[in-house]
């Protein structure tokens, strides 16, 4: 089924103020959560502007499919607002849909609310119907409870324009109302309290961002002007490089950017400081305690990477959730011959490979610690490598382990190398200026 670019696009704005609402009255950074009315009057306001819309959208695209006729009568000519509901809820129940008149109601209310969001200005017989409704008479008094009945009302009309399509013409209807239920369209507000677990996931996220506001400062710089990476090279020439190439050096020019002291880039250098502390402190508190230290890693890299292991058995996720005699015995089965490890070796490799991609999902730190923040502080390359072959090495597992058990392949570490011999690189520039 086609979906309407304004259907579609309505409904994602009106995600994405729920999603807002929630992530104001819950971000960790803010002190005013006892001030939530305010917040709650004015997404309330915002709703209502954009359910309205919404609904008439979707009362509009979908006459087309309107099999009973009922559509047709909101449009009616010359008419006003309440003769317009009260026609579209006359022609539901004529066609034997049995619509909620409290539903119609309150849409009729939302209306007159959005109007006077709108022009900004009150209209006395709106005033009375919201008033009879039991919405305020001044919008900056509407509250939780009135943006459950918005919602209320928004969920509920969907759904009756939705059976408009579906309805038979000429089939005896049942006399059931039909009405989502309130505890269904109603949504739970989230206290925004933090457990310990969260802080890990606060931290690895903001490293991601500091990762993606040090690249696009490094792209601005290396795109144009003086240190531009293309310079010197023609179309052909550039198609001819492979895109390892091409990105060693890109990163090569932003190099020489930032060891001259780039203003783009040197304001990044407290920034890198403080990336990682964050980046340590993610290891102390979320990768250290579950047991993945660097010496279990090389371990497992050692058995998975070893050219006995065989990396297509389908055996190997079920490795994750058997108890360990199960799983011995398992790995006993499926890996015959001489090989120079033993089974518990090879749980505990398929373990913190699991491990490892839970932990480090994607590249971020290797990105980080080997190419943006040698890149912004040069002074510190030394420090950034050492945490960068730190990152290669659990990133390198978590790919691994995902290459064998998700993707069913080999594993093949390409999109690695170029990161390793750009570290290479960054460390000899930096022996040659001591």
């Amino acid at each position: 089924m086609d979906i309407g670019e304004f259907i579609d696009t309505y409904s994602d704005d009106l995600i994405n103020i729920h999603e807002a609402r929630a992530a104001l009255r819950t971000h960790p950074l803010r002190r005013d959560y006892a001030f939530t009315e305010y917040v709650d009057a004015s997404f309330c306001r915002m709703l209502a502007v954009f359910v309205i819309g919404s609904i008439e959208v979707m009362l509009k695209n979908w006459r087309d499919r309107d099999r009973v006729n009922v559509l047709d009568n909101y449009f009616r000519k010359d008419v006003n607002n309440g003769v317009r509901v009260t026609s579209l809820y006359e022609a539901f129940r004529g066609a034997g849909i049995q619509v909620d008149r409290q539903v119609f109601d309150d849409y009729l209310a939302m209306k007159y609310l959005r109007n006077t969001i709108v022009h900004g200005e009150w209209k006395e017989h709106e005033k009375e119907w919201l008033d009879r409704r039991g919405f305020p008479t001044d919008t900056r008094k509407l509250t939780k409870e009135h943006l459950d009945k918005i919602e209320h009302v928004n969920q509920n009309m969907m759904f009756y324009i939705f059976l408009t399509g579906y309805a038979e013409p000429n089939v005896a209807k049942p006399e059931k109302l039909i009405k989502l239920d309130e505890t269904m369209t109603r949504r739970t507000d989230e206290t925004g309290i933090l457990r310990l677990r969260d802080i890990d996931c606060i931290i690895w996220q903001n490293l991601e961002r500091i990762d993606a506001l040090i690249y696009a400062d490094i792209e601005k710089t290396v795109t144009s002007g003086r240190y531009a990476w293309t310079d010197g090279y023609s179309h052909a020439d550039l198609e001819g490089l492979g895109q390892a190439e091409r990105k060693r050096l890109f990163y090569l020019a932003a190099r020489r950017a930032g060891e001259e002291n780039h203003e783009l880039l040197a304001q990044h250098r407290a920034l890198a400081k403080e990336a990682s502390e964050f980046w340590f402190d993610y290891w102390q508190r979320a990768v250290a305690p579950r047991g993945l230290d660097e010496e279990r890693i090389q371990r497992a890299l050692q058995v998975l990477g070893s050219p006995h292991f065989d990396p297509e058995i389908a055996a190997w996720p079920a490795i994750r959730n058997v108890p360990d005699d199960v799983a011995y015995r398992l790995i006993d089965v499926v890996l015959t011959g001489d090989k120079p490890f033993t089974s518990e070796q090879v749980v505990d490799a398929l373990r913190a490979g699991n491990l490892a991609h839970e932990l480090i999902p994607n590249i971020m730190p290797v990105t980080l610690f080997t190419a943006r923040l040698p890149i912004v502080d040069p002074a510190n390359t030394a420090t950034y490598v050492r945490e960068a072959e730190r990152a290669l090495q659990v990133f390198t597992l978590s790919s691994m382990w995902y290459s064998y058990v998700k993707d069913h392949r080999p594993f093949t570490d390409e999109s690695l190398n170029v990161y390793i011999r750009i570290q290479q690189e960054f460390t000899e520039r930096l022996q040659g200026d001591a």
